[in-house]
């Protein structure tokens, strides 16, 4: 898969696994040597999700990272698979998602409530 949650709501991991998604496995000939699907879950233009095509295996990993002016710390992780169409949404990172989502949102209100 290659898309941004930023740039449709189809690429999040709760909507790419729906049968209604207009994304479907593409090849990666742009991409010299292309041999790794990659999924990043992180703040890409708010909380969300991006697969994309590399020549390199990123690994597999998830770190907690406060950016300047942020409030609170997100978790961002790094998906690295080798199979065709294998960075879609399995069913845990699907449930991972919704937990960091509504957690942000849960934050974003405290600290909005606290300012008023």
């Amino acid at each position: 898969y290659q898309c941004s949650s930023a740039h449709s709501m189809f690429c999040s991991d709760l909507l790419i696994a729906d049968e209604a998604s207009p994304f479907k496995p593409e090849p990666c000939d742009h991409v010299f040597e292309a041999e790794y699907c990659i999924k990043s879950t992180a703040m890409h233009d708010g909380i969300g999700a991006k697969r994309y095509c590399s020549s390199r295996d990123l690994g597999n990993y998830c770190n907690y990272v406060r950016n300047p002016g942020d409030q609170i710390e997100y978790r961002s992780c790094i998906f690295t698979c080798d199979t065709d169409g294998c960075n879609g949404a399995s069913r845990q990172s699907t449930l991972s998602t919704l937990a960091i989502v509504l957690l942000a949102v849960a934050g974003l209100w405290i600290t909005f409530q606290r300012q008023h």
